[in-house]
């Protein structure tokens, strides 16, 4: 009697033939947006960054060409990329963080405002600013990958 019970409850709990995975609709919060361009916002560099040898314009320009590989880039306001670097020159600490920033409303209090859906970092020690740099270009992997994956279909319609 237990088995038929435990069986029945694997087939009215199972998953539904052609019902999405659970994470398909968290990833369509974060990332979905029907394929369109994203614009890039790249925070100011505290001092111990500019110190090892950093630049916001090489960072601006690596990520930038990142999303124009990918045609997934656009000068408007929104959604937009954030990234922001952080960095020691003394301790060589450093840490990085991208975040895919959508605007996203509040029904109690019908106000409208930018609120990061995907966010992704890492941190490290590193005293070459090429380090930091490889670091982003994983990182940009990552959103990179995972947007198109998860606007596949409106990405497909958009060639």
């Amino acid at each position: 009697m237990r088995s038929f019970i435990l069986v029945g409850m694997l087939f009215v709990c199972g998953p539904v033939a052609g019902a999405a995975p659970p994470y398909a609709i968290v990833d369509d919060f974060a990332l979905g947006n029907e394929c369109k361009p994203v614009a890039l916002l790249v925070e100011l560099l505290p001092t111990g960054a500019t110190e090892m040898g950093l630049k916001r314009e090489t960072i601006v320009t690596m990520v930038r060409s990142r999303l124009r590989a990918a045609r997934l880039y656009t000068r408007e306001s929104e959604p937009y990329l954030y990234v922001n670097v952080n960095a020691g020159s003394q301790r060589a600490a450093f840490g990085v963080r991208l975040m895919f920033m959508k605007v996203l409303s509040d029904p109690i209090s019908g106000t409208k405002n930018f609120a990061a859906t995907w966010d992704k970092g890492m941190v490290g020690q590193a005293l070459e600013a090429d380090y930091i740099l490889s670091t982003i270009s994983l990182l940009m992997d990552q959103f990179i990958d995972e947007y198109l994956r998860v606007n596949e279909e409106a990405c497909q319609r958009r060639k």
